[in-house]
């Protein structure tokens, strides 16, 4: 059996077109270039990030980042790697990445768009739902290690905490 991921459809159809409907329901302001990405500003709970969206028709795929807001330093690297995975491991949709050439932690996730010509509204409603409940709730523990001098655990475990009731 073979596996070919190339199409030409592509050509009839913008995968982008649903998502700038998206965003424009989300009410985020965004900006589309000419190279098929569109630029945002997710609003969090911490400011506003920088988001994008790029389509890539080899393989064919939407990809959705979130640049988070906070300054890693080279020397906490193996810690902020560490933190990432403890992080991801409570995420259900996406995951947090470092980017050591850009020195910069993103949220992202990936469309797959073989044998499809547009991502449901659902689709990019529940990823852009995902990476801001993702950024409200791990930017602090980032900062936390980055700022605080905590340890990966010590972070994850203040972000983790959770109160029930009022007081």
């Amino acid at each position: 059996m073979s596996l070919d991921l190339s199409r030409d459809e592509f050509a009839a159809a913008d995968p982008l077109d649903r998502v700038e409907e998206a965003l424009e329901i989300a009410g985020w302001q965004h900006e589309r270039d000419e190279e098929s990405t569109i630029q945002a500003v997710a609003e969090t709970r911490w400011g506003d990030m920088g988001a994008l969206f790029a389509f890539r028709p080899e393989p064919a795929a939407i990809h959705f980042s979130v640049t988070l807001d906070i300054k890693p330093v080279a020397a906490k690297r193996a810690q902020l790697s560490e933190l990432i995975i403890m992080a991801n491991e409570r995420l259900w949709l996406g995951h947090f990445d470092y980017w050591a050439d850009e020195g910069v932690v993103i949220f992202r996730y990936t469309f797959p768009m073989t044998d499809r010509d547009e991502v449901s509204l659902g689709e990019i409603r529940s990823a852009v739902a995902a990476s801001v409940s993702a950024v409200d709730r791990f930017v602090p523990a980032f900062n936390f290690l980055i700022w605080a001098g905590k340890s990966p655990r010590e972070s994850i475990d203040a972000v983790m905490f959770e109160t029930h009731g009022e007081a």
